[in-house]
């Protein structure tokens, strides 16, 4: 891994600092994610972090399910309750 990388804020690495409002920052990310679906995976937490990562995303997006963060906090909550075959 590059210094640079290293270095570098991840809200910048992934253009989320540009975000001007909530509208904006829901946009980034929804984009972040699609990005990441194309890219090659790894398993970077354990089987009970992952659990709790959803939890806690799914319990987010039930505070307010039409706001377009909680909507896409739903998404990887989905992605991990799948993959762990809950």
């Amino acid at each position: 891994m590059s210094d640079r990388v290293v270095q570098e804020p991840f809200g910048d690495r992934y253009g989320l600092d540009e975000a001007r409002d909530l509208g904006e920052y829901a946009q980034a990310l929804t984009h972040l994610v699609e990005q990441g679906r194309r890219e090659r995976w790894v398993a970077v937490l354990s089987e009970a972090e992952a659990y709790s990562a959803a939890e806690l995303l799914g319990q987010f997006a039930q505070l307010n399910p039409s706001g377009a963060v909680n909507q896409l906090a739903a998404t990887p909550a989905s992605r991990l309750y799948h993959r762990l075959g809950a």
